[in-house]
């Protein structure tokens, strides 16, 4: 089973859809077994939909890609 790093280290593409069907697979195992990561995943998912369900604000892509780049980096620091 991967760790919480390595699972931390694929959400973003995770979250995008874009990984392999084989690190799909253990990334879903994992979610199924860790609970923090779990609780990680679930509360992003939530406020992915309350932004875009509200049409909040759109940021550019590339933005977008840094700020989640940033959050990934501080959770990867905080893990260590």
């Amino acid at each position: 089973m991967i760790t919480c790093d390595e699972f931390f280290a694929e959400f973003g593409d995770y979250l995008e859809n874009r990984v392999s069907p084989e690190v799909r697979k253990e990334l879903e195992l994992h979610l199924s077994q860790c609970r923090a990561c779990h609780v990680l995943y679930d509360s992003t998912c939530q406020t992915v939909k309350i932004v875009t369900d509200n049409s909040s604000f759109d940021l550019p892509r590339n933005i977008s890609e840094s700020i989640i780049g940033t959050v990934m980096a501080k959770l990867r620091a905080d893990r260590a």
